[in-house]
């Protein structure tokens, strides 16, 4: 394994620093937290980056985002990437996708989860493409991972990734064993006293449903935690863009927020950037509330309500306050 991940490393830095040459240019300037010196932690999410081999101009969103991303005055405690990281599992697309990561952010406390393209997008062996997967993660992010969802405490806070365990192109699907490896999670990491935060590709919400009718169970157990506990859900999928009052969804009794398709392209051919290309999301800790901020990481600007009665930022009060 030693050399494979060695391997896939080398080959992905020579072809990823000759494909940078062209993409990368003006990605903005540098950026920061509201109140730098009252932030706890702070972390980027980016969503459905649906690399190709055969799509340069998408690929180009997507390396001068994460260029912005690193402009962060503060740092990025971790950054997550929602799934579909890729258009359909291909070890060029995955080469492309985890050797600009690699050159651009490192691969200290990344995150990554795993998507319906990641593994097809319902075609191919499942189990195949899973362990794809598992082997580019452990070669880049240096993470052994046997199941498809994980967790990680970051500077004392809980990071906790699902994943599906079917080839479903719309639905969620975990197994009993998943979810009573969440409840063992959720138990420690109420003990923590700090917000818990769950990374999703696919929602929570009524819209999905799942084999054994899970979903439910799921947004039982959030919503039950977050009466005396704080969790936050963020989930890909829908390209939802993050500027509507949906993107931050909390009718199921704990907050939701949707993250768009990172490399939204339009057009003539679908080629060209736009309005909502490169939107991610920042997320700041404070001592009584957590703050989710849409940011066009292509552009490297923030966007604001006034783009269009947009909803761009949304500030959670904390339960317990951050010590």
């Amino acid at each position: 394994m030693f050399l494979k991940t060695a391997f896939l490393r080398i080959i992905a830095t020579l072809v990823c620093a000759v494909m940078l040459i062209p993409a990368l240019g003006n990605a903005g300037g540098e950026y920061d937290v509201k109140d730098p010196a009252a932030c706890k932690m702070n972390f980027s999410i980016l969503s459905d980056s649906h690399i190709e081999g055969n799509n340069y101009p998408r690929y180009k969103i997507f390396a001068r985002a994460l260029q912005n991303v690193k402009k962060n005055k503060s740092g990025n405690d971790a950054i997550v990437f929602l799934g579909d990281n890729t258009m359909n599992c291909q070890n060029i697309e995955n080469i492309f996708f985890h050797g600009t990561v690699s050159l651009l952010l490192g691969g200290e406390n990344i995150l990554s989860v795993l998507g319906n393209h990641d593994i097809g997008n319902g075609e191919g062996d499942y189990e195949k493409l899973q362990n794809r997967w598992f082997t580019y993660t452990e070669a880049f992010f240096g993470r052994h991972l046997e199941k498809p969802y994980y967790y990680e405490i970051v500077d004392g806070y809980y990071f906790i990734v699902l994943g599906t365990e079917a080839h479903k192109v719309y639905d969620l699907v975990i197994s009993d064993e998943q979810y009573e490896w969440l409840e063992g999670v959720l138990k420690k990491a109420a003990e923590s006293g700090k917000p818990v935060f769950v990374f999703s590709h696919f929602p929570m919400s009524d819209e999905t449903d799942t084999e054994g009718n899970l979903t439910d169970r799921l947004t039982q157990l959030f919503a039950e935690y977050n009466r005396e506990n704080d969790i936050f859900c963020f989930v890909g999928h829908t390209h939802m863009p993050m500027y509507l009052f949906w993107s931050f969804h909390s009718d199921d009794g704990f907050p939701e927020i949707y993250l768009p398709r990172l490399t939204e392209l339009y057009g003539e051919n679908d080629r060209e950037p736009g309005k909502n290309s490169g939107v991610g999301a920042e997320v700041e800790i404070y001592e009584n509330e957590v703050c989710v901020r849409s940011r066009n990481f292509y552009t490297g600007e923030w966007r604001y309500e006034e783009d269009e009665g947009a909803f761009c930022e949304m500030t959670y009060e904390l339960k317990n306050p951050v010590q």
